[in-house]
């Protein structure tokens, strides 16, 4: 199912070789044309984390060795559901779908036909090559069937992602006798086969593992996902970077900035309360504190005490250090103070209200709430106006937000949402337009950088905290083991019960009560 919470910005100069986020690029003046990813849109630049993320997952599925990503901007974009999945642009083309695949708790891409296109060049495994007269009928629907193959990777497991390819004249020349009938193309190894020099049809999922396939005489061995006519290898030879990119992207940046500093500062003239940043040490806080220092502090024309904004940051206890550290490099950065307040110590606070999951989410209350709460009502006597880094495209909850409204949780805070319609490349590319100093953790493969653990977390997720910072995460599994087994629950309760709903009686439940 689709989630559209907004219009969709993305697209794509094929002469420059990067995203736009409008029809016309601002570097050459050439029209763009629209990137197709999944709503809501909210990519963002793959970092190169990511891409070493994405290189080992292609080099283990597919032998991929080639960098295909090196010297372009590449972008992830997360797709909805339930599980961890990211759409991987490259050239305007989405070429696959990073995904962690809980059942064998691995990464794994799943490829698309541009990607095959791509991949193609280097990939020695997880191939099926069909002979000549079979396309028709794959691009009629059907399913690939014993007959029709010509060979496949020795390597091929049952359900593996796999790419089509289609008999050329030299394999037929080589392997071929005068009937048709191969007699040892089944076995020769992948590096005897040249995928590069085939046409790519499709891409699909084997239904038989590489001995099912030789042993059998009939039925179907791989399940098309998508096929279109077969065509060669296919990339963008332009290479670009991401000051090109924000090159591009001049012209919808100044519209979109421009547009957030005067909302800004009509919002702070018509609410009459001291203006206040909310700073997380997240991207779209940090955006939220440039703007507000282009509509405060470069206006003549704004009262003093307009112009006298202030920063506010909350630790809730469980923030990386990276955050910590960016609070300080922002300070010494932009040289004006930033207003830290604490909540009480999460771990002990997680001693007497047990772990936080979705359907109890008391840490939002204690360690974020309650302790700015505290701040506001200390410091502004009369409330105040705090600008927040809310985006719609975030969540459909946060697309119905109104632009202006009254905190329901602290009660002198007006709230208002300078980018409420910025898309997550809008974001990046006014940081990196400003050479804002923006957390480190972005590099770490992470969309978000809140709480280093949280119940709304998704597994993928959880393993980049695991593979990232192990330490970190081991405590945190550690106390989850120890509440378990205090608390009578079982094993899966620790791997994923604890996030969602959980007994509350003490006692071992099957796996059908971890669920939403």
């Amino acid at each position: 199912m689709k989630t559209v919470l907004g219009k969709i910005h993305l697209r794509w100069c094929e002469t420059c070789n990067v995203p736009v986020l409008d029809k016309e690029c601002s570097k050459c003046g050439n029209k763009t044309f629209e990137v197709k990813v999944t709503p809501p849109a909210d990519a963002r630049p793959a970092f190169e984390n990511d891409i070493i993320l994405i290189n080992e997952t292609l080099h283990n599925q597919f032998g991929i060795t080639e960098n295909i990503f090196e010297n372009k901007v590449a972008l992830v974009n997360k797709v909805p559901g339930t599980e961890y999945m990211q759409e991987i642009i490259l050239d305007g083309q989405v070429v696959g779908i990073l995904n962690y695949n809980e059942k064998s708790c691995q990464w794994k891409v799943i490829p698309t036909i541009e990607g095959a296109r791509r991949f193609i060049e280097t990939v020695n495994k997880k191939i099926i090559v069909i002979k000549n007269d079979v396309p028709p009928y794959i691009l009629k629907g059907a399913s690939i069937l014993r007959p029709g193959l010509a060979y496949a990777s020795p390597d091929i497991k049952t359900d593996d992602d796999v790419i089509i390819l289609v008999e050329n004249e030299e394999l037929i020349s080589k392997y071929g006798d005068v009937n048709g009938v191969y007699t040892d193309l089944l076995e020769k190894t992948p590096l005897e086969i040249d995928a590069s020099k085939m046409d790519i049809l499709g891409v699909g999922r084997a239904r038989m593992d590489y001995k099912e396939m030789i042993d059998a005489q009939k039925g179907m061995i791989a399940k098309v996902r998508k096929s279109e006519e077969p065509r060669p290898a296919n990339t963008n030879p332009v290479t670009s970077d991401f000051k090109t990119m924000v090159e591009a992207n001049k012209t919808p940046m100044d519209k979109f900035e421009t547009q957030a500093v005067g909302f800004m500062r009509n919002t702070a003239e018509k609410i009459n309360l001291p203006p206040t940043v909310a700073y997380s040490g997240g991207k779209d806080s940090l955006v939220v504190y440039l703007l507000a220092r282009n509509a405060f502090n470069n206006d003549p024309e704004i009262e003093k005490s307009q112009a006298s904004y202030e920063i506010l940051f909350n630790d809730t206890g469980i923030e990386f250090d990276e955050t910590l550290e960016n609070i300080d490099i922002m300070e010494k950065h932009y040289g004006k103070e930033i207003l830290r307040t604490k909540s009480s110590d999460f771990w002990e606070l997680v001693k007497t209200y047990g772990p936080p999951s979705r359907d109890n989410r008391w840490c939002s209350e204690e360690c974020k709430l309650r302790p700015l709460g505290d701040l506001i009502d200390a410091k502004y006597s009369k409330g105040c106006l705090t600008f927040v880094g809310l985006r719609k495209y975030e969540s459909i909850n946060r697309s119905k937000k109104p632009r202006i409204w009254q905190s329901p949780n602290i009660k002198k805070q007006t709230l208002a949402a300078p980018i409420l319609e910025w898309t997550a490349m809008h974001v990046w590319v006014y940081i990196l337009r400003n050479e804002a100093p923006y957390n480190v953790l972005y590099e770490q493969n992470f969309d978000r950088v809140g709480c280093f653990m949280c119940p709304a977390m998704e597994t993928g997720e959880i393993e980049l905290i695991k593979r990232n910072y192990a330490e970190l995460w081991n405590k945190w599994e550690s106390f989850l083991k120890q509440w378990a087994e205090e608390n009578n629950y079982d094993d899966e309760w620790v791997k994923k019960g604890w996030k969602l709903k959980y007994p509350k009686d003490g006692k071992k439940r099957d796996n059908s009560d971890y669920t939403n």
